[in-house]
Order: structure tokens, then C-alpha cells, then sequence
């Protein structure tokens, strides 16, 4: 099982209030993409990592990542959202990975537990997710009165995470299927929404959190200082 692992980082992080990119904030002495990278590659044997990074950042992230001896990774041109970001950077994937992982660049505590769950549940029906189940009351919102419409039935919402792991030749299938569409979808799961192949879930991991605001940035600091 060749598994080529796929990280969008091409994103500007404008809700982190940084003056940095998002990749390059620093966290606990090393940047949020650098944190993230060298936990992926302790959780799972890779045959080969892309980052799709800002096009204006291609030469800045080489030589991040040369700096802190990550020298095998490639590096794609992302686009302008994250699902182009990850077409770009399926591109530059070997045609020997019949395997893609997508991991968030700002999800840096990514474990070998949870993708050795994904490996194992992917191999079911070529697609899946990590996910965590909804802890709060969930309400529909009418956006236009800002009132509630209706109260959802929590026990069948998760809140999706990554890793999300599928088959190549799937992923492939599903961006050409839907063209243009396909860059508006959040993440690599929706994808297949409306399609024959389901979508495995297995448990996510409270401590995978994402990094969007500078709260969050506080609390990765630290988890990786020892707390928690």
C-alpha cells in the first residue's frame, strides 16, 4: 500500500491576524508547517509528501523545509482555494502512490494512531475520514433574519477532520466528474457526496485540533510545552 501524503499549505490565514502566512507562523520555536510535517512522518511510512504552498511562497518553503532537513519533500503550486491547492499538488504525486492522505498544514499534533485507523478503514470502500462526534447542541440557522430554523439531531453530525485518506484513482475520478465545482468543496470527503462511494468515518482525536485563531495558536503552544 503505496501512500502518497498530500498537505495544503497554501492558505494565508487571515483569521490568525498574523503578519506571517499561515504555514510560517512560529510555534514553540519551529513553524506551523515544519510542526506539522515532522509529526506526519512519525505517524505513517510515506512514499512520497507534497505541500501545495502559496505561489508567491515556493522558494521560502524550499528553503524551510531544507533548514530543517526535510529536503524529500516536493513542493506544487497551490491554487486558489484548498481543494484546487490539492488537485495541483495530486499532479506532481508519482504514478507508483496509489494512495492519497490529505492532511490540514495547520493541524500539526496529527498521531500514528489515527492514520494507522484510516489505513485500515480506507481499504473498505476507498474512502475515509477522521471525525468527531457533535458535543453541542447543533442549530439550523435562517442566515438572512439570524434566527433559528430548526434544531438538528446531533447523533448524526460529526465534525470532520484530517487525515482524510482515499484511492488515487477515486480522487482523481471525483475532480474530473465535477470540473470546476469540485475547487469549491471544504475538504476532500465532499467530494463524494451524491456518489456511489461512501465515506468511511473513524474516530477523530480531540487534541487534532486545527489552527484558525489566535486562541487556538495559545493552545497548540501549549500542548507542545508539555500541558494538557
Amino acid at each position: 500500500m503505496k501512500v502518497a501524503a498530500i498537505v495544503p499549505a497554501a492558505g494565508v490565514g487571515k483569521r490568525l491576524k498574523t503578519k506571517s502566512f499561515k504555514a510560517f507562523v512560529q510555534l514553540n520555536g519551529k513553524p506551523l508547517l515544519v510542526q506539522t510535517l515532522l509529526n506526519l512522518k512519525k505517524a505513517g511510512h510515506f512514499s512520497e509528501i507534497v505541500i501545495a504552498a502559496h505561489p508567491s511562497k515556493l522558494k521560502e518553503t524550499r528553503t524551510l523545509l531544507d533548514r530543517h532537513a526535510l529536503k524529500a519533500v516536493k513542493i506544487a503550486a497551490g491554487g486558489a482555494s484548498r481543494a484546487e491547492s490539492v488537485f495541483k499538488a495530486l499532479k506532481v504525486v508519482s504514478r507508483h502512490s496509489d494512495w492519497i492522505l490529505v492532511h490540514d498544514a495547520a493541524r500539526p499534533f496529527v498521531n500514528r494512531r489515527l492514520v494507522m485507523r484510516l489505513l485500515k478503514a480506507v481499504k473498505k470502500t476507498g474512502a475515509a475520514l477522521c471525525a468527531l462526534p457533535a458535543a453541542a447542541t447543533v442549530k439550523r440557522v435562517a442566515l438572512k433574519t439570524q434566527t433559528v430554523a430548526r434544531t438538528e439531531n446531533r447523533k448524526t453530525l460529526y465534525l470532520a477532520q484530517t487525515p482524510q485518506v482515499f484511492k488515487k484513482k477515486l480522487l482523481l475520478e471525483r475532480y474530473r466528474a465535477l470540473g470546476n465545482k469540485a475547487f469549491l468543496a471544504t475538504d476532500e470527503a465532499a467530494l463524494f457526496d451524491g456518489s456511489k462511494t461512501r465515506v468511511k468515518v473513524v474516530a477523530g482525536d480531540a487534541r487534532n485540533l486545527k489552527i484558525t485563531t489566535p486562541f487556538d495558536l495559545r493552545i497548540a503552544d501549549y500542548y507542545l510545552k508539555g500541558g494538557g
